[in-house]
């Protein structure tokens, strides 16, 4: 471990100190503005590369950009944005002299993102990626009008959920909320609780968001334990230099269900939200403001929840070559807990006995990213990080509480070592305390140091190599060390193909819930088990992106990953739940998505599907057993049990939009198949998710008004046994900007 963390300090140290000697050189600026080709309107957000360094910016609201200190020379200077062709123009900045240009970008049948900052954990081209992306845009989040994220992403390709519990590719089935292989981050931070290791999807205001990168395949080479699966990257709204205040009100109501036996009240069983926003510039610093409100009476009994929101965000410009950025995170509520229900007959009634069981929580979050620019070729940024999670339970069985603190620190640097070939490389460090009744009091810690290095040879190929060290401890003395590496490239034969392959190693240590959850809920007798291993995994990916035509584009996928000291929960006949190590388990199968535009934009199709091949492994199996018989080795007998279970076979989704002038018309259809296996009622019957979402909006100048109907043909249905599916709901809500 001392040898690993010397070496990348050591790179630190160089990188560092050529960094300083390239102050000195003489510099110029450049600014210049982006337009839209053809009506010669602004293109905000647009983002400006000087390619070859790590200088760059972003165009303001009225199409402007500018960079100070440019070393004098000879540049590339690249335009992009979402919806628009990409442009490059050359330039020659002088000394003390400002470099003017205006980029006129064309804009596209497909909506194709150009940078991607998530797979590399800096600024990317979505064609050098040699991962799985995808990426839900602004657009999408606005018009699918839902209350949390993960609502949203259930049209991602490859994405599934399971009660909340996210998998990407099947990846993490369902565990009771202790635990995820899909690492949750805000802008590159961490928002993984240190007690459940689960994703809470209420701490972000949606409202905020404004775009999300879904990484698939194992990204432990990077950022560690948790991204076994993959990863989610929320990218929040800047502060804007221009003054606004954002109004969002949304009401809904809940319909009766499908069948009349099971209707259970009277009442009319409604929702609401509303948010605000104010953002402003003050001298050199954005300011940013959100708080909201969210309640509802659930469409089933104990379904009912309050939930408040505020965020804060400051990024101060200290100049062109540094930033300061803090952000806050508040969320508090009560909401009922839903465990089961009464029986067949009564699908959304409780036991009589967990009738009024009820959850009080809050989420705190605090950040700060110090980033600066020594130079064209290095720059750098430290990060600060708080996360406590905070619940107690009002059951009539229990009152278990935790209160979890998670926090993080992280120096990483980019260095571009020539005009085609950069480093990434950092060191971290996180540390969690436990107090709580369900789990008892421990702490843990982890660091880790990691490297990246990308090479491009010519524009054909681009390879990505890194590897990174992670040691983690707990204070009942049990501790590991992983090295987790891994090997991309990516084949650009054209302008409009791209073929990409991967290989990745990656590892996830036991969360303080599966290894010390002590408990007793609901007729469920929930057991420790301290001796948990960490789970391993290779993954493996091959896959190309391909646009067919100016209104086509097919993206394909076939992936493989092998596990090793698989975490599963279990469930014995006296209903007791504890939490395993499976020998082995492979998850394999293909992903396809499929988007194109007609009608000069105004109809847009998305379609993707997802084939799982969820299995147990019997005995020591890896993808390359051929090549260990070639050497000489004997064939391993591989044989397969039982499916893993909370993993659907195949995912398929499918979304039409119609644009007409302001109006747009949308629908939306998920499937996901019958379950081959699940573990806590296996002889429970169970269906197929087939589920239809309907929506529609009218922009009048600031005004938006959407209506959603969702689940549109009131289908019933379960993701875990016994817990019905939310029914028909109709939403209709008014937002506005000032």
């Amino acid at each position: 471990m001392k040898k690993i963390l010397i070496n990348i300090t050591l790179v630190f140290i160089f990188a560092a100190l050529s960094g300083l000697q390239g102050q000195v050189s003489n510099h110029g600026s450049l600014e210049g503005k982006v337009v839209d080709a053809k009506t010669n309107e602004p293109l905000i957000g647009a983002n400006i590369i000087i390619l070859g360094t790590n200088l760059g910016t972003m165009s303001d609201l009225q199409g402007n950009f500018f960079l100070k200190k440019v070393p004098v020379g000879s540049y590339s200077i690249k335009a992009t944005i979402i919806g628009y062709k990409s442009k490059t123009a050359t330039v020659q900045v002088q000394y003390q002299q400002t470099v003017k240009i205006k980029f006129e970008l064309t804009e596209t049948v497909l909506e194709m993102p150009e940078l991607i900052v998530t797979a590399g954990k800096k600024a990317q081209s979505f064609q050098d990626v040699p991962n799985s992306v995808s990426l839900v845009t602004p657009r999408e989040i606005e018009r699918r009008n839902r209350t949390y994220l993960n609502e949203v992403l259930e049209y991602t390709p490859g994405v599934n959920f399971m009660h909340g519990d996210v998998n990407i590719r099947g990846s993490s089935g369902f565990s009771l909320g202790a635990g995820s292989r899909v690492l949750l981050l805000l802008d590159g931070i961490p928002m993984m609780p240190g007690d459940s290791g689960d994703i809470k999807w209420d701490i972000i205001p949606i409202s905020q968001i404004e775009r999300v990168e879904v990484v698939k395949g194992a990204g432990s080479a990077l950022y560690g334990s948790y991204a076994l699966g993959g990863v989610i990257n929320i990218i929040s709204k800047e502060p804007s230099p221009e003054p606004y205040t954002e109004l969002k009100i949304s009401t809904g109501i809940y319909d009766k269900p499908h069948y009349p036996e099971w209707e259970w009240t009277d009442r009319m069983l409604h929702f609401s939200q509303t948010d605000v926003t104010h953002s402003r510039k003050l001298k050199n610093v954005g300011i940013l403001l959100s708080a909201g409100r969210k309640s509802s009476t659930g469409y089933q009994q104990n379904g009912d929840y309050i939930n408040w929101n505020l965020l804060g965000r400051a990024d101060v410009h200290f100049d062109n070559q540094s930033r300061l950025t803090l952000q806050t995170n508040f969320s508090t509520g009560d909401r009922g807990e839903i465990f089961q229900w009464r029986n067949q007959n009564d699908v959304f009634e409780m036991p009589v006995t967990s009738v009024g069981d009820w959850i009080s929580s809050s989420k705190f979050s605090a950040n700060g990213v110090f980033r600066q620019l020594l130079n064209p070729r290095f720059t750098y940024k430290i990060r600060a990080s708080y996360f406590e999670n905070y619940w107690k339970h009002h059951y009539h069985d229990n009152d278990d509480f935790s209160r979890a603190q998670n926090i993080g620190f992280e120096v990483q640097a980019d260095y571009v070592l020539t005009s085609t070939q950069s480093l990434t490389f950092g060191l971290e460090t996180v540390h969690d305390i436990t107090n709580s009744a369900m789990f008892g009091d421990h702490t843990g810690a982890n660091w880790a140091g990691y490297l990246q290095d990308e090479i491009h040879f010519g524009k054909l190929v681009t390879a990505t190599a890194g590897v990174r060290y992670d040691y983690h401890a707990v204070d009942t003395g049990i501790h590991d060390s992983q090295i987790n590496p891994k090997l991309g490239f990516t084949i650009k034969p054209s302008l409009f193909s791209t073929f990409r392959a991967s290989v990745g190693r990656g590892f996830r240590s036991p969360t303080m819930a599966e290894m010390f959850t002590e408990t007793t809920t609901s007729g469920f007798r929930i057991i420790p088990n301290p001796s948990l291993k960490a789970e391993k995994a290779w993954s493996y990916e091959i896959g190309v992106n391909q646009i067919i035509s100016e209104n086509l584009l097919i993206d394909f996928a076939l992936f493989h990953n092998d596990y090793q000291n698989f975490i599963e929960p279990e469930r014995d006949e006296q209903n007791t739940v504890y939490f395993i190590n499976a020998e082995r388990a492979r998850i394999r199968g293909l992903e396809l998505m499929a988007q194109s535009n007609w009608w000069k934009k105004r109809i847009h199709l998305k379609t993707s599907y997802t084939l799982l091949d969820p299995k147990y492994v019997s005995r020591d199996y890896t993808l390359f057993w051929w090549a260990e018989k070639l050497m000489g080795k004997n064939e391993p007998e591989v044989s397969y049990s039982a499916p893993l279970a909370y993993r659907a076979k195949h995912l398929f989704t499918n979304s039409v939009d119609f644009n007409i002038g302001k109006l747009n018309i949308g629908v939306d259809f998920r499937y996901v198949s019958r379950l081959d296996s699940v573990k806590v009622y296996p002889t429970d019957k169970r269906v197929s998710q087939k589920v239809w979402d309907a929506r529609m909006s009218y922009k009048l100048d600031q005004v938006t008004f959407a209506f959603n109907l969702n689940n549109l043909f009131n289908y019933s249905y379960t993701q875990i046994e016994r817990n019905m599916a939310p029914v028909r709901h109709f939403v209709f809500s008014v937002s506005g900007r000032f």
